[in-house]
């Protein structure tokens, strides 16, 4: 499967690398090393089998769950992955949550990650984890898979202030246009932050 940049419309030929998941019937010996010396170019996220990746979404992987069936575009796939992925989205990712500490962890990560963000990098990185959080969102309040930033901010204007969702657009086209800078960080933190305790008390409102 192929994500990432090339699949949101900000590729670069000369400075992009191709965004990649494989998946294994089986474990393969060293499959990390043996594609890196073959392929210089490509970052490969996932090495897992069927059933490993499976786990991984009940653990908590909010991001495998919707980068699989929503922004992950195929060039070619077997019947075995089309078999695997309608089997994906007949999966209540709430429903079947077993790891709640990994939503809090991928939260607190995002933030650590996105305050020491610079420039072109850190608008890179802000994006689509500010996006997924929203995704997630929207998935909990509505049970809806919605990819696109402009759907998603739609699915949450109750939620968003007017400033909050100019800032997505701003940082979407930033990002898009390979601008060499991180528009209103401050912004970025205290937004990933807001979806984050307002998810946290929509999967656990008692805590």
């Amino acid at each position: 499967g192929i994500y990432g940049s090339y699949v949101w419309g900000y590729f670069d030929k000369k400075k992009s690398d191709y965004d990649v998941f494989l998946i294994f019937n089986s474990k393969l010996e060293n499959e990390g090393e043996m594609l890196m010396q073959l392929f210089k170019r490509i970052t490969v996220q996932y090495f897992c089998t069927k059933k490993e990746l499976m786990d991984l979404i009940k653990e908590g992987h909010w991001s495998t769950y919707i980068t699989f069936i929503k922004s992950a575009r195929m060039l070619y796939y077997s019947k075995n992955y089309g078999g695997f992925i309608d089997k994906l989205k007949k999966i209540d990712f709430v429903k079947n949550l077993k790891n709640f500490d990994r939503i809090k962890w991928k939260a607190k990560f995002n933030i650590d990650v996105i305050k020491r963000g610079k420039g072109y990098d850190g608008a890179k990185y802000a994006l689509p984890a500010l996006r997924s959080r929203l995704q997630l969102l929207t998935y909990i309040k509505y049970r809806k898979l919605v990819w696109d930033l402009p759907n998603v901010i739609k699915l949450n204007k109750n939620f968003l202030t007017n400033k909050e969702q100019r800032f997505l657009v701003q940082l979407d086209k930033s990002v898009r246009e390979r601008k060499n800078n991180f528009p209103n960080k401050k912004m970025a933190i205290n937004l990933s932050d807001k979806i984050n305790r307002k998810i946290l008390s929509l999967l656990m409102p008692t805590s």
